[in-house]
């Protein structure tokens, strides 16, 4: 018998600036990335379901269709529309199966607008789901104790997907991670244990997904750095662009290093987290710690061609407002134009949530909230509009093209970035050229001019590779713009922070 499947990715009512989604729209795109779960539990699916893959960031799910079932992925981010969605197909008649961190972490919610969730991974849960659907006798939940081997994947379903409306693919490797902080979920989701695939099976997978640029969704891509290096010499062949996330330690091996670029890594996501030593150990995170070890590390990283975006959080119990200050004179010191600049938040099943929550601080605000430039919890130091604004004015200045400028004077200035990227159509180095020309030349703006000329130099004098220096400011006018839409939409963030507002934790539990 022939089923009918929906498989759905909720839409977001707020978007953070480091989804790049600004971006996306400069190439003629809906989204910068999908979610990798969808084609990968449609690769799963056996063949008796017409299966369609619906991502709401980039299309309109159709009215009054009725599928046989639905599967539904949540984030705490996502989860008040994916409760709607299967209030409405429930009503409709379809099943509505749950997956993803939410909820497997609030199953008891889920189930509130679900027939059943599958918690954890969905190898092996989600066919017994099917096939138990199909005799109707789905259970309530589906899950285990074990992890799968993860030795090999079928390749995502990425002919599912409309690829003209996204930039670039996700692709996992690996999972597992040793670390256990308090804020993560992937230790939790994925246990402590690390598992690789195969890498014929990732070089294959590469082979046919219908993009050349990637990003390694693998929470520590190089934390096994005998496989890491196994990985770059297996992918330089395939002349593709990715970046992927690890930490600084990439920086004590010179050979990986040079295999990543080689390989064409363009970028790497570093979790600094925070320059308050004592807010790392509040979290249990005791690698990519500071001092002369992030200088070394940075450089080494710059001086390979490879950008890094850096990923900090404030809100920790140690941190006050100076933290911003802090983070920003970091970032000025070292060159690092791309930031990801968070508030402390506490998805469901990390332990921060456990310790929010015993300790009666999490706020009862809506999950949608969660997105990382909400303040979303009871702060020990700092009020939630405190928080907000300083984080607001930080992000402000981070992007302003005075920043922008000055870092990537310094940082496009070492004569790295010279080698090429990913190919890219006549139509779309027109379009980019034309949006980099109308953007940074006609304008009254004098640092975003003297940004363009100085880098147009770089360019003439073989300093730095086009596309490199092209996509450099394309990212930076990404950053800036999303930015400039939250700033016109502060007194409608404020209404919402200053209505839930309670003060300090310390001040409001003083007496």
């Amino acid at each position: 018998m022939k089923y009918k499947l929906f498989l759905i990715s909720p839409k977001q009512r707020f978007i953070n600036y480091p989804a790049h989604s600004e971006l996306a729209k400069m190439f003629g795109k809906k989204r910068f990335m999908v979610p990798l779960a969808l084609p990968t539990i449609a690769a799963l699916t056996p063949g008796n379901y017409d299966i369609r893959i619906f991502d709401e960031e980039i299309e309109h799910l159709p009215k009054n269709e009725k599928p046989d079932i639905v599967g539904i992925t949540t984030l705490a981010a996502t989860v008040k529309r994916a409760f709607e969605l299967g209030d409405t197909y429930r009503a409709m008649g379809a099943k509505v199966v749950y997956g993803g961190p939410y909820a497997s972490f609030k199953q008891e919610d889920a189930l509130k607008h679900g027939d059943c969730v599958i918690a954890g991974e969905a190898e092996g849960k989600w066919e017994k789901c099917l096939a138990d659907f199909e005799n109707g006798r789905l259970q309530p939940v589906y899950e285990s104790s074990e992890f799968i081997p993860y030795k090999t994947q079928n390749p995502p379903r990425w002919d599912l997907v409309n690829m003209k409306r996204i930039f670039q693919v996700a692709i996992q490797v690996s999972r597992g991670c040793p670390f256990n902080c308090d804020f993560c979920l992937v230790s939790k989701t994925f246990g402590r244990k690390m598992r690789y695939r195969d890498i014929d099976n990732v070089v294959e997978e590469i082979k046919s997904a219908p993009a050349k640029y990637f990003f390694f969704v693998d929470d520590n891509l190089t934390i096994n750095k005998t496989y890491a290096k196994e990985l770059m010499k297996a992918i330089i062949p395939l002349k593709i662009s990715w970046g992927c996330m690890c930490s600084l330690d990439v920086a004590t091996d010179d050979e990986l290093l040079r295999l990543m670029a080689d390989a064409g890594c363009f970028n790497i996501l570093v979790g600094f987290e925070s320059l308050n030593p004592e807010s790392l150990d509040e979290s249990h995170k005791h690698h990519n710690r500071g001092g002369k070890i992030y200088e070394e590390a940075i450089n080494k990283i710059h001086a390979a061609g490879i950008h890094i975006n850096a990923s900090f959080v404030v809100g920790f119990d140690n941190d006050g407002l100076d933290e911003f200050d802090r983070i920003f004179d970091f970032t000025m010191k070292h060159h690092l134009p791309n930031v990801n600049l968070h508030l402390l938040n506490a998805p469901p099943g990390t332990e921060v949530y456990k310790k929010f929550q015993e300790a009666g601080r999490l706020l009862s605000c809506d999950p949608e909230l969660g997105v990382g430039h909400f303040p979303t919890l009871h702060y020990m130091n700092m009020s939630q509009i405190e928080i907000f604004d300083k984080y607001m004015q930080t992000i402000e200045r981070l992007y302003s093209f005075d920043t922008i400028r000055k870092k990537g004077e310094a940082l496009l200035s070492n004569g790295a970035f010279t080698r090429p990227g990913g190919e890219i159509s006549i139509y779309m180095k027109a379009r980019l050229s034309w949006i980099t020309f109308k953007e940074y030349i006609l304008t009254t703006d004098k640092d975003r001019k003297a940004l363009f000329f100085y880098i147009f130099g770089l360019i003439r004098t073989k300093r730095i590779a086009i596309d490199k220096g092209l996509s450099f400011m394309l990212t930076m006018l990404g950053y800036h713009r999303h930015i400039q839409e939250h700033v016109r939409n502060m007194e409608e963030y404020r209404k919402i922070v200053i209505a839930q507002d309670k003060g300090p934790w310390k001040q409001s539990n003083s007496s």
